[in-house]
């Protein structure tokens, strides 16, 4: 069964941002295609609409590899384990990759963490904050960190974002769609 799902904004990677996509994809979570709503050669029937960004899911490195080999990324990303407590840092330090760990995959404990993150460092792009906890961990592991066609991936949803500034706010939250 093919599922359509669209939204205002589409994170395929930090450099391709989607507007106004439908990702369709099978059972086994292969994205089938891409289809723009702008354009009037698709059927928008049976497509799941929802307000906010899909992106495929976070990667927690920490359930991934081990703490020598989290230790060597320092060299080409800042890694913050977010898995204890939420801090601030900086969010504008554009010389190495953000790399955040929330220290599980669990949406039902990111989205507390989330909304701490939200209040301590309001300004955190959501275009940062995605890559950094869902696009440079599968490039780290070796994982496509792309969402394409052809690729199998589980898409999440980023809720009550505020788009027009594009950061989290206090009831920013995630949920797989």
């Amino acid at each position: 069964m093919i599922v359509r799902i669209g939204s205002q904004l589409t994170f395929c990677s930090p450099q391709k941002i989607l507007r106004r996509m439908v990702v369709e994809r099978d059972e086994q979570n292969l994205i089938t295609d891409f289809y723009c709503l702008d354009n009037n050669s698709v059927e928008s029937a049976q497509t799941l609409f929802f307000d906010g960004i899909i992106s495929t899911e976070i990667i927690s490195l920490k359930l991934n590899c081990g703490s020598q080999d989290i230790a060597k990324l320092t060299d080409k990303y800042r890694y913050h384990d977010l898995s204890e407590q939420v801090f601030a840092f900086e969010c504008n330090n554009n010389d190495k990759p953000l790399l955040l760990d929330f220290g599980t995959n669990s949406i039902a404990e990111i989205n507390p963490k989330l909304a701490n993150l939200a209040q301590i460092n309001p300004t955190i792009s959501i275009v940062d904050l995605i890559a950094s906890c869902v696009y440079y961990p599968a490039l780290v592991l070796g994982q496509e960190p792309d969402l394409k066609k052809g690729r199998r991936a589980g898409l999440l949803l980023w809720e009550k974002i505020d788009l027009i500034n594009k950061t989290l706010t206090a009831d920013s939250r995630v949920r797989q769609v």
